[in-house]
């Protein structure tokens, strides 16, 4: 059988080497069947390509339409940031100024407090001394000390700076009448002057 064939062929070989217008046809029918071919074949591949645009382009203009409300809102995003980022700062510049008077007025507060804490370190230390002394003064008086007795108070009245100036001004006038006129005692209204000095 591969005997017959490869004869066939070469009669087939030898008619159309012989026919050169027969060979010109083959050609033509062999390039007719390779252009046809090639045509389907591009055909189909056109069709691929013209049903991938088609679904391509919906979805790309879906993605298109996506894109232009991401853009949007990205947009507003960004601009709501940036509202808030400028009233953050802002906020931020009062704080640190609100912050800046506070601890000024925190330390103005705290100078003021130490100042009074020491004067009132002072007048107190003053005024116990003063109770103190007034405290001395009313038993010995109650004793009946005499005339040194005199010399305790004056010295205390001059010295003592929580007197106001009247009550001070009528013990000295008391006292200075006892010494002029000689001295009698009344102790009892010396100890209720001092014993109401040492209240108040």
């Amino acid at each position: 059988m591969k005997l017959l064939l490869a004869t066939i062929a070469a009669a087939s070989a030898t008619a159309t080497e012989a026919n050169p217008i027969r060979r010109v046809v083959s050609l033509l029918q062999a390039m007719q069947e390779k252009i046809e071919a090639e045509g389907k074949r591009q055909a189909k591949q056109m069709d691929k390509f013209i049903c991938y645009c088609k679904h391509n382009t919906e979805d790309l203009k879906g993605s298109i339409s996506d894109g232009k409300e991401t853009i949007e809102l990205l947009a507003s995003k960004i601009e709501a940031a940036t509202n808030g980022k400028a009233q953050a700062e802002a906020e931020l510049a009062q704080a640190k100024e609100d912050r800046a008077e506070a601890q000024k007025t925190l330390a103005d507060a705290e100078a003021t407090r130490e100042k009074e804490a020491a004067e009132f370190a002072a007048e107190s230390g003053e005024m116990k001394a003063n109770i103190d002394a007034m405290g001395k003064a009313i038993p010995a008086i109650e004793k009946g000390m005499g005339g040194s007795f005199l010399q305790v108070v004056q010295n205390l009245a001059a010295n003592t700076v929580s007197i106001s100036t009247e009550d001070k001004s009528q013990l000295e006038e008391f006292l200075q009448g006892a010494t002029a006129q000689g001295y009698e005692p009344a102790s009892g209204q010396i100890v209720g002057i001092l014993k109401q000095m040492k209240e108040t």
